[in-house]
């Protein structure tokens, strides 16, 4: 507690009567704080029946209380005042949240214990949150400041910020435990009625909202919200809201308006779990806009990167399903977070960046709104699993084992291979390092090693122990599970690894490679001019100094890739670029490409391997990181 509050505490133990001004001049405050702190001094001892009065002429007095009261009422509020930049910006959100009348900055500095710079800083860090949400702190001259939004923007922010306690002058907590665990047993058995699917997180968040709205109606705070479009379609979300609002008037004596209900429905229709791929499509209407919107992307998606989805069923009921509260949220501006989206950006790279060309080309055009890196991630996941769907059977491999053992020794290691690896093998062969010259490698496709090998093959070289043991089986299953590894020469040819590229800028250095390009092969007319359209639909540089370029169409028959290092770094788009990976998608089926944009989306994330191709300018290199990211995906 401040001390100035345990200062008018214990003057006012004499029982007798003391003037503000009295008060203020021995604490060396002003009046108005002085009424202010009394304000919160019976706020705070409402539950031990402490109050202050106020008589007109006479000033104030302590009632019904003593020493030891008073010290219960301190020994509770100890440390209660917000020490932080935190904690001090969460208050002056709660309070200007919760007040809509004009506050002096002198008296909330005041009132903190703080000079006026140091809650200048909390105040910009919560007028920077306010604003994510269309609200502005006004300013007034000789008045002070508030915050000014509308009713759904100011709970959106209460409830999405879960400002739950904290230390508001002369009023009740925003968050009140007991009130909370009843609304949250309220809404549960009304989910479990109606059979909603709602995830733990959303459902706490959805408590939090209904929390909130019950909170500003009960002081006199109500919203306006026009009609949702063919409200038809949300009959259960409304069955569901009506019976709960109908439990909420009776616990809290208070009036729901038909847009207090609808401001319920919004949040459950924009918050439930859309179906997976695999999901039961019955009684599932497809809406003919959301539908559209999907197969924009897809269509867009193919032309760019040249993956096959306009056909997929199962894809595209997916994305109506997610599309239905998605469409919620972005007419209303909710806000969603994603718990996993570190992991989805991390292992479902190329699965991201087709989600995130088909929200920013399409989806962010129609609602002429950003998609958040969240609400990509949903899409990403989706994709993911298409992509994985994808998968083509892998043709059994034909190995050899090269060992230091006898004859007998190497047997041994055959059966073991045969026995752990069977189902993934065709052909296996074992002979040592000293027969490796003499060794025919186009009868196999990969090398296990259980000793060094010093001498160049043409074949990826595999390095596992003697005995084969649990952390090898795991390896080599990886290794064999896989497509085999020479699908990335289809598109990675030293021939096509450029160096020392020139141009200070994006169009130069385009120009520049396409040149080189031509000095290989004819390119079709408008080929460059296609590019620099292709950098105006969004941007192609990805971070850690990498761009992937291509025409904005499909231009050429098959599919072709150049790398291309700089000679020096240059602003792309928004990042600064140095190795460009420069592609065009052929008309031709290509099954192999989801694969080459898998590894190739993953390499732009190594940010070392990335560095050392560019400094060693090798081509060598560069398959030696692809295949080591191929193995480990």
């Amino acid at each position: 507690m401040r001390d100035d509050l345990k200062e008018i505490l214990y003057m006012m133990l004499d029982h007798q009567f003391h003037t503000a001004s009295n008060l203020a001049e021995l604490l060396n405050i002003s009046p108005k704080t002085v009424r202010n702190r009394i304000k919160e001094i019976n706020a705070i001892g409402k539950k031990y029946y402490i109050c202050i009065e106020s008589k007109s002429r006479c000033g104030y007095i302590l009632e019904h209380a003593g020493e030891e009261e008073v010290q219960k009422i301190l020994e509770e509020q100890a440390d209660m005042l917000p020490d932080t930049n935190q904690a001090r910006t969460d208050y002056l959100l709660a309070y200007l949240l919760n007040h809509s009348d004009y506050t002096k900055i002198e008296e909330l500095s005041d009132f903190l214990c703080v000079s006026r710079s140091t809650l200048q800083v909390s105040l910009k860090a919560a007028e920077e949150i306010l604003a994510e949400y269309d609200i502005k702190i006004e300013r007034k001259p000789n008045y002070g400041i508030c915050a000014r939004g509308s009713e759904f923007d100011i709970r959106r922010c209460i409830g999405e910020h879960s400002i739950k306690e904290p230390f508001l002058m002369g009023s009740i907590k925003l968050y009140k435990q007991d009130e909370m665990e009843i609304l949250a047993e309220m809404v549960v058995e009304l989910i479990e009625k109606y059979k909603i699917r709602l995830s733990e997180r959303i459902l706490d968040h959805l408590i939090m909202q209904i929390y909130t709205a019950m909170k500003r109606i009960r002081h006199g705070f109500y919203i306006e919200l026009p009609e949702i479009e063919d409200e038809k379609r949300y009959q259960t979300e409304w069955i569901w809201a009506e019976e709960l609002v109908k439990k909420l008037e009776i616990w809290q004596k208070i009036n729901y308006t038909e847009s207090e209900i609808r401001y319920i429905v919004i949040y459950l229709a924009g918050n439930k779990i859309a179906g997976g791929m695999d999901s039961d499509w019955e009684n599932f209407v497809v809406r003919r806009e959301l539908d559209g919107l999907i197969l924009k992307m897809l269509e867009q998606i193919y032309y760019d990167y040249g993956i096959e989805f306009r056909n997929n069923f199962n894809l595209r009921m997916a994305l109506n399903l997610h599309m239905v509260p998605f469409d919620i949220r972005m007419r209303y501006n909710m806000k969603i977070r994603n718990p996993i989206l570190g992991d989805i950006k991390k292992n479902y790279v190329f699965a991201y960046m087709l989600a995130s060309y088909g929200c920013s080309n399409v989806l962010e055009k129609h609602y002429q709104m950003p998609v958040s890196d969240d609400e990509t991630g949903y899409f990403a996941m989706t994709f993911a699993l298409a992509l994985e769907q994808m998968e083509t059977e892998v043709p059994k491999a034909r190995i050899l084992i090269i060992c230091a053992a006898g004859r007998g020794s190497s047997q041994l290691i055959r059966y073991k291979y045969e026995r752990e690896f069977g189902k993934y093998l065709d052909k296996i062969y074992v002979c040592g390092v000293y027969e490796l010259s003499s060794f025919d490698f186009s009868k196999v496709d990969y090398i296990f090693t259980t000793v060094p090998i010093h001498q160049k093959v043409p074949l990826p070289i595999i390095e596992v122990g003697q005995f084969l043991e649990s952390p090898d089986i795991v390896k080599v299953r990886n290794i064999l599970g896989k497509k085999h590894i020479s699908f990335l020469s289809n598109y990675y040819k030293e021939k096509h690894f450029f160096t020392e590229v020139e141009g200070r800028t994006k169009e130069a250095a385009l120009k520049n490679i396409c040149r080189r390009i031509e000095v290989q092969r004819k390119l079709p007319d408008g080929f460059y001019e296609a590019l620099l359209q292709r950098e105006q639909l969004a941007q192609t540089d990805f971070g850690n100094l990498t761009a992937m370029p291509h025409p904005h169409k499909v231009l050429t028959e098959e599919t072709f890739v150049y790398v291309a290092i700089l000679k020096e770094q240059i602003l792309w788009t928004v990042n600064p670029v140095q190795f460009v990976l420069l592609i065009s998608v052929g008309k031709c089926d290509d099954p192999h490409l989801p694969d080459f944009y898998e590894v190739t989306s993953k390499f732009f994330w190594q940010k070392e391997m990335i560095q050392r191709v560019i400094e060693e300018k090798s081509f060598t290199v560069l398959m030696q990181m692809l295949y080591q990211i191929y193995y480990t995906l």
